[in-house]
């Protein structure tokens, strides 16, 4: 039966006995919609809900899509292809391909979960709120927060990015937006850009005000709400705000620290760690299995993300050994990988003897200098940057040597160094106007930030069902 994924009213609630028991039961994403959300009982299961159908399925945050950013780049390469993320690194997704329909589907289906859990609250049905008021404020920040996140994420997949556009008040540039629970029949055009990130930037704030600043493991909180604010803001090219968000988190968010350089190779496969300002909880029960991003990154699994031997990266890795990040090349070249031998990322290896069990780190602690540093170098402050920057790299480089200043160009390559197989490289450089290689990309070697292809097409099932939906140019 066709639908459009905006309007799905299901809440996403686990059978569970308290929210540290996230994704150790049997969820259930069936409720009734009529008095499904009445007690704080009902508020945790339904905001369990929205990490576990983020977690499972086909371009979730534990799925393609940790590694999206990084397909698409010439960092890795397809060592052998089992055609299953490999379309993403050919530029061969099309409207009606796969994985731009279960990405849709999934975010969307998520956002409709959450707006049902956030009119429980605002219509006054959870019966116990009273007794609970603090539980209560603490589950709804942690709603706008998600709301806010997963619309920036169908963003980054289904819009231009904002710094790359002449007007961002072009009509049909945004995002259908789904910030409210809707009849099962609305039909909604897409907003423009600068309305879509006026919503998830005005959820991100909203998330403030009530979100608590503790830490809370597999949970988003106010540290990882404001990081993942200065992340929005600097897509849509507001660098000021961007960087006092980004400053606030590194010198308030008291309970993060940076890796350091003894504990960097060995933090990838161990649960909530120093830096992790936000990551997903994957059990041995709920991941996205074959899937999975570590499956993805392992010879042994669909090996279609192995570090490109020829590539700037793995060139810089291998050749600077004082850099802790080189530990993070896992040699899996032996002749009896057969077709698949070669180098993959470490940073999946897995847990409980698993490939499919990672909690994707889905915003960390060194993104946030990074943010910190690119918006400063916008901003006319090289100084300040190469101040975050150096921070970084002593936590990285043994004998490293400080620096003056830092163009944009160092930081990007930072990122590429620090975060790669974490979602960032493409990303980063298209909302710079940079283009990236991309050998696996048609014969052609360079993408550029403008091309329609950076860009995902909107299912055709979903246009077919709402005809005032308008498809992104090139499809």
């Amino acid at each position: 039966m066709k639908k459009i994924y905006l309007t799905l009213g299901l809440v996403a609630g686990m059978a569970m006995t308290s929210c540290s028991d996230f994704l150790d039961k049997t969820p259930s994403t069936s409720l009734p919609v009529d008095g499904a959300v009445t007690t704080v009982f009902d508020l945790e299961n339904a905001v369990n809900g929205i990490g576990y159908l983020m977690s499972e399925d086909r371009m979730t945050y534990s799925a393609e899509y940790a590694i999206y950013a990084d397909l698409r780049g010439n960092d890795f390469a397809i060592k052998y292809n089992y055609g299953q993320s490999a379309p993403i690194a050919q530029y061969t997704l099309d409207k009606n391909h796969e994985l731009p329909k279960v990405a849709y589907e999934m975010y969307y289906k998520a956002l409709a979960n959450v707006n049902q859990a956030l009119a429980a609250i605002e219509n006054g049905n959870i019966t116990n709120a009273s007794s609970n008021e603090a539980t209560v404020n603490d589950l709804r920040g942690q709603l706008l927060a998600w709301r806010g996140l997963l619309h920036f994420d169908l963003a980054r997949m289904f819009c231009a990015i904002p710094t790359t556009v002449g007007d961002k008040n072009a009509a049909n540039s945004g995002l259908v937006l789904s910030n409210q629970v809707l009849p099962i029949d609305c039909k909604i055009s897409r907003s423009t850009l600068d309305e879509t990130y006026k919503q998830i930037t005005d959820d991100l704030t909203a998330a403030l005000d009530y979100i608590s600043k503790k830490k809370n493991n597999g949970y988003l909180n106010y540290w990882s709400a404001l990081a993942l604010r200065a992340r929005a803001y600097l897509y849509w090219g507001k660098d000021a705000q961007a960087l006092q968000d980004a400053n606030d988190v590194i010198t308030g968010a008291t309970a993060y620290s940076l890796y350091n350089k003894d504990k960097y190779a060995e933090v990838w496969g161990q649960a909530y760690t120093s830096e992790s300002l936000f990551e997903l909880s994957v059990t041995p029960n709920y991941n996205a299995q074959r899937n999975s991003c570590g499956y993805y990154c392992d010879a042994n699994g669909y090996p279609e993300c192995g570090f490109n031997e020829t590539g700037e990266l793995f060139t810089y890795l291998m050749a600077h050994p004082e850099d802790v990040r080189g530990q993070l090349i896992k040699d899996q070249n032996d002749a009896s990988y057969g077709r698949a031998a070669g180098y993959y990322p470490a940073k999946y290896p897995g847990r409980e003897g698993s490939l499919y069990v990672n909690n994707p780190k889905i915003i960390r602690l060194s993104e946030v200098y990074l943010m910190a540093a690119e918006a400063a170098v916008k901003t006319g402050d090289a100084a300040k940057a190469a101040g975050y920057i150096n921070t970084l790299r002593q936590n990285r480089i043994d004998g490293y040597t400080d620096v003056a200043t830092v163009t944009i160009d160092d930081v990007l390559w930072e990122y590429r160094v620090e975060l790669f197989a974490e979602n960032q490289y493409t990303f980063c450089y298209w909302r710079n106007k940079k283009s990236v290689h991309a050998d696996q990309a048609s014969g052609e070697k360079d993408i550029n930030y403008d091309d329609y292809r950076t860009i995902l097409p909107i299912p055709q099932r979903e246009i077919d069902y709402n005809s005032a939906i308008v498809q992104n140019p090139g499809y």
